[in-house]
């Protein structure tokens, strides 16, 4: 499918980013009133790679070949008042079984018990089907008063017809849930891009910040 690529440039907003630090244990990250968004989705959906797009940085989120290399909650500090977080992607793993199921803890317990986790970037590839257990998590996120964005990620590689059909069938699941938010997106053409900033600048402009402090201390200080 042929893409015209949209401009990319971030928001100054988005100028001042940096690692900050990983966890190993969703216990461990402090609730500080600092607003968190999340990106979940399968290990191939392309979460490390769509944060890179939004801040347009390269190599921030460290992105792999091989699927299911994102074994920490990495968080990414932006302009001292965000958490970006990029947390293990469930699904296929290239890893053991008891490592992806040790994974798969930590993402579900840093979703179950995040205070400051305000919107949750559920990302998954154009090219399938929305999986049950991803439909039910948009529900949970809904019952928690936590935002969704469904993400539909890779649609460079659909033609129209089958562009056509993804349309209709988001359509039909913002009619279960009447407030999601679907953004289409393909980095390579900075397709939704805009729209996901648009998102995380809504979301700010609604959050009072706590008074300007050191941000919480890292237990990890690498990206795994």
């Amino acid at each position: 499918m042929s893409e015209e690529v949209q401009d990319t440039k971030p928001d100054p907003f988005f100028r001042e980013v940096r690692f900050y630090s990983s966890y190993a244990d969703a216990s461990k990250v402090p609730a500080r009133g600092i607003p968190q968004i999340a990106f979940a989705g399968r290990s191939n959906s392309g979460k490390s790679r769509l944060l890179n797009a939004i801040v347009e940085r390269k190599s921030l989120a460290k992105v792999s070949a091989v699927p299911g290399k994102t074994k920490l909650l990495n968080f990414f500090l932006v302009s001292k008042s965000l958490y970006l977080v990029d947390t293990p992607g469930f699904g296929y793993s290239a890893n053991s079984h008891k490592e992806h199921e040790q994974m798969m803890d930590l993402l579900m317990n840093y979703l179950n018990s995040a205070k400051d986790l305000k919107v949750l970037f559920l990302l998954s590839d154009a090219q399938r089907e929305l999986p049950e257990e991803e439909l039910e998590l948009i529900g949970t996120c809904f019952e928690r008063g936590m935002k969704p964005v469904l993400i539909r990620t890779k649609v460079d590689k659909l033609n129209q017809s089958d562009l056509s059909k993804l349309r209709k069938k988001m359509k039909n699941i913002q009619g279960l849930y009447p407030m999601l938010e679907v953004v289409l997106v393909s980095p390579k053409y900075g397709k939704g891009l805009p729209e996901l900033r648009k998102i995380i600048e809504t979301m700010m402009k609604t959050i009072i910040l706590p008074a300007e402090e050191e941000p919480f201390p890292g237990e990890a200080q690498g990206q795994g």
